[in-house]
Parts: structure tokens; sequence; C-alpha cells
């Protein structure tokens, strides 16, 4: 008998342990999974064959008290299918089968919260209720009868549009909060906020723009790390549009005039998502940009970052070590944390003792102790590390080194015994010494205390699906510092474009990495207070492999171009 006594949060999982579909063990298991990734609970029952699709249909309706139907048997007349925005339908992955003047039936897979259930009568402004589909069939229920995204945008700005263009008073007075508070809570505004983050983290987005101008009102994705704008909003909605997402994070809608940061969890399309809300008064209105932290993207175990083999090993020896210091260095947005989640996560275990201090926590993990640093009250890097001594840590990870006190401090933890993670901002990994330097570390006790420098970039993977060869000319290896031998008869590769892409040729990003282990002459080299060309020369000697040589081989083995090397090393 199942031991219903565990209480679990996600109620599809409570209900497969109380129907004895689970062991509480294996339970657990799913819960910690799901927490880890964002996989959806649904999606795991069903991979690890736990219960079939239709099994688990049955039980769910049983419990919500509604029938399963077969979509493909069903004739769904056209006005049924036109009482649900594409967007609603996209979002909520559910399909209209009936609809009557004040009701709709929608079709689902999945077992929805009473939140969701609530928002989704909210923001149809019907009685809603449910049938459960087998997946498959709601999916493709939903492209045929929806079309592409591109429809669905244009058709929500007209909706939205016309919304506003019957009252006119609509968006809201900058000073009338009560009005704006409406406005950022009424059905078009809802609806258009939730497909602009739908469609980002379809679109694999890691960061969502909102930027007001003197005469426009822009939205931009970054995929991949490039901007792409989309079909912009009337001007006029700006306000109601930053309102709302305030709402969602948490945030003070009245004041305009400071920067705030906030935090939106969502789930969309069954995946858990983490938004990190930053808010900043501009000439022409508040500008906001979203961090997209969606955790069944971003993988945080070492063997998915595409280290090459030496530098996955290396790295592997040295965070396996009881003290010192690791650094990783590299731009914003070049997947710093992300390797170090990865490395903290491998040392994740119950006899070690693990302590953060970020700006902000990104990722939650359990097991780790994670600090927000939070300047404005005082709570700074170098205060939480001198604090984290008193806390019988065994490794720490420090956001970043940002001056001598943290440094200093850094130094203590590392020749106290503890294993120090930490970022720094250089080009290259033998900047980071001469950068510690600089900020008055001396040079002995960076030499005694550093253990390894890995500077990363990240790069465009090529499309795979709009993928072609060529063979380089003269100049193209020139730049790279190759010659003819060195290539052989390979071909380099680039993206034609295609709608995968969105006829970018580019799908994905992986990492190309230097790892500067501090060996013994490299000591001597820092104790010399020796510059930075004069380390980096010496350890390429003792075999250091340099991000542009990473990148070449990233080309040679056909992941990624030539322009994409060029442009980060």
């Amino acid at each position: 008998m199942a031991d219903t006594q565990t209480v679990f949060s996600d109620p599809l999982l409570q209900l497969a342990a109380e129907k004895d579909l689970v062991t509480p063990e294996q339970a657990e298991d799913i819960q910690e999974e799901h927490k880890h990734t964002g996989k959806p609970i649904r999606q795991m029952l069903l991979d690890l064959e736990i219960v079939s699709e239709d099994r688990l249909l049955d039980i769910v309706a049983e419990y919500l008290g509604v029938s399963v139907v077969n979509l493909p048997a069903m004739d769904i007349a056209p006005d049924v299918i036109h009482s649900v925005p594409a967007s609603v339908a996209r979002m909520y992955n559910a399909v209209p089968v009936n609809a009557g003047p004040a009701s709709v039936e929608l079709a689902v897979y999945d077992l929805l919260s009473p939140q969701i259930m609530d928002e989704l009568a909210f923001v149809l402004t019907r009685d809603v209720t449910f049938v459960l589909a087998r997946q498959e069939d709601v999916v493709t229920y939903i492209n045929q009868f929806y079309g592409d995204d591109s429809d669905t945008i244009n058709e929500m700005l007209s909706a939205l549009e016309s919304e506003f263009d019957m009252d006119a008073s609509a968006t809201g007075d900058e000073e009338d909060i009560k009005g704006l508070e409406e406005v950022a809570g009424s059905t078009p505004v809802i609806r258009f906020v939730n497909l602009v983050l739908y469609q980002a983290v379809n679109d694999r987005a890691s960061d969502i723009h909102f930027e007001p101008f003197e005469k426009e009102f822009k939205i931009r994705y970054r995929v991949d790390g490039a901007l792409y704008e989309m079909a912009p909003p009337p001007k006029r909605l700006a306000m109601p549009i930053i309102s709302r997402i305030k709402v969602m994070s948490g945030l003070n809608i009245a004041e305009r005039r400071l920067p705030q940061d906030g935090r939106i969890q969502l789930s969309i399309g069954g995946r858990l998502i983490d938004l990190r809300v930053s808010t900043l008064p501009t000439q022409f209105g508040e500008s906001v940009v979203l961090r997209v932290l969606d955790r069944s993207v971003v993988s945080l175990d070492i063997e998915n970052l595409g280290m090459p083999e030496d530098v996955h090993e290396s790295f592997l020896r040295d965070i396996a070590k009881p003290n010192g210091i690791i650094v990783v260095t590299g731009p914003t947005g070049s997947g710093k944390t992300t390797t170090l989640y990865s490395g903290l996560r491998r040392l994740n275990k119950t006899e070690l003792k693990l302590l953060t201090a970020e700006e902000p926590v990104e990722y939650d993990i359990d097991g780790i102790v994670q600090v927000p640093i939070l300047q404005a009250t005082g709570n700074t890097f170098a205060k939480v590390l001198r604090a984290f001594l008193r806390q019988d840590p065994d490794v720490m990870m420090v956001g970043e080194i940002r001056d001598l006190e943290t440094a200093q401090t850094a130094v203590q933890a590392s020749l106290t015994g503890h294993l120090v993670f930490s970022t720094l901002h250089t080009n290259d990994a033998a900047g980071a010494i001469t950068r510690l330097i600089d900020m008055g570390v001396e040079p002995y006790l960076i030499s005694s205390t550093l253990e390894a420098v890995l500077a990363q970039r990240l790069v465009r993977v090529i499309c795979e699906q709009c993928k072609q060869g060529y063979n380089p000319d003269d100049e193209i290896l020139q730049r790279l510092g190759l010659d003819r031998d060195d290539v052989g008869n390979r071909q380099f590769h680039y993206g034609a474009g295609c709608a995968r892409c969105s006829d970018t040729g580019y799908f994905g990003r992986r990492g190309i990495y230097e790892y500067l282990s501090i060996t013994e002459p490299i000591r001597q080299l820092i104790n010399d207070r020796r510059p930075t060309l004069a380390i980096r020369n010496r350890a390429v000697e003792l075999g250091m492999r340099t991000l542009r040589e990473d990148g070449v081989r990233n080309v040679l083995d056909g992941y990624t171009t030539v322009d994409e090397v060029l442009k980060y090393t």
C-alpha cells in the first residue's frame, strides 16, 4: 500500500501515489527530477513507463469528474474554434470542443491546477468546463486550427487595439494608479503578455526586452545571443503592458522613478519557467527586461556543457580538490554561472556543506545554501563571504570577485582549507591573474591558492536542418591561422536559414573553452609579476589550447561558423 501520508506539491504526482502507481521513493525521485530539470511530471510518468497514457487519462478524468474524448472522431464547428483565441489555445494547450454564448468546453491532456482553471475562465470571460484527450491529438488540432505563431501575434495586436479604441480612457492615466491596475488586469492585456512570454519561451529566448521610445514601443527577444524584434504594439499600450508585468512580478506599479527587481514563476506548456524582472526608468517610460531561466533548457550537468575531453577531465580533477580557488572568466552571458553551478551540482553530496553568494540567485538547487547579495542593505560579497567562514562550509561560490576585499577574503578562505568558486570579467584565462594583481592581491597569495582559470565563450551552433558545406578559401584559412594541411579534405559549414532556425542559420549555442591549470612553472611567473602575455605563452607551451584554437576545433568539427569564432575570440 502506498504511503499516502507523504504529501507531494504536484497534484498529479499526489494522485499517482494515492493510486499506488508509484512508490513513495519513486515519487520523491520524480519530484526531485522535476525540480532540477523542469520536465513535466506527466511526461516523466509516461517516459518511465509507470503508466500508459490512456490509463493516466482515465485516472485524471475520474479525479476531476470529467470524461475522456476521442478528438479525431469529433466534428468541431468553425464557430467553436473561433470562440478561443489562438494565443490562449497555444498557451494553455487547450482545444475548444463545444461552445455556447456564455460557456466553452475545452479538451486538455494534463491535470490543470485550480488557479489555471480560474485563469482560463477569466481570460475567456466565460464559464469553462473540461474534457480530457490524448496529448498528440490536442497538439495536432491546435496546429491545424490555429496556423503558425506569426498569425497569432498579429491577431492579438489587432484585438488589443480594437479593445482600447472602444474605450479611449482604458490605457490608464499615469497618475491614476487604480485605473492602471484595472487596465493591467484586463483580459486583452493579460492575453497579450501571456502570448509574448509563451512565444519567447517557445523561441528559446534568453531575454525579453520591453522598450518605450518617444514614438514607438519595441519588444525584442534575445535568441542565441542575438536580438530579434517582434511586431511592435502601439505606443499607448506601453503603460498597461509594463504595468501587467510589474503586477505579475509583485513590483510597486506606482513607483516609476527608481529601478526595481522582481521575479515571476510560470508554467508554460507544462514547463516550469522562472523569469527575472528588472525595470529601469527612462526618458519615455519604464524599460523592462525579463531574463528567462528555463530549467528544461539549461542543463546543469557537467557532461552537457560540451567541454573538450581534456578540459572536462582537468575541471573534474580540480573541483575535487579539498581547497583552492577556481575562477571562471568571460563576458556577461558567456555561461560562467552555468559552468559553476554544474561544478556545484557534481559536489552536492550529503557529506559536503555548500554555500553560494549570488546577485541574484539564478537557480534554486536543493542541498545548497544560497544567499542573495543585496547591495542596498549592505549585504556585499565580501561581508557574506566573511560570514560564510563561520558557517563551517566545505565549498563556497562567490558570484563575482569585484574588489580587493572580496578577493582577499576568498584567498583567506582557500588558505584555511576551503574550495572557492568565483567569476571574473577578463578576456582570457591569463588575464584573470593580472586582474587579481591589479586589484592589490599579493602575487605569492595568488600562486599559492589559485588552482585553475577557465575562460569561456558561447558560440552559436549551425542549424542541422539547413546546414551546408563549402570549401574555405586561403583568406579564411589565414584569418583562422590554419593552412591547407590542417584542414585536409574537410569542409567548413554554414546555415542557409530555414523555418526551424527562423532563417538565422543557427540553432542553440555551445561553449568554447581555454583551461589554464596553475602548475609550478606558472606559479613562478605569477610570483615574478610577469605580464599576461608571458603567462599565456608559457601556458600554451605547456599544452593549453587557446579560445581561438578551441573555436577552430568547433569549425573543423562542423559545429559553428568561421564568423562566430572570429567574433568571439
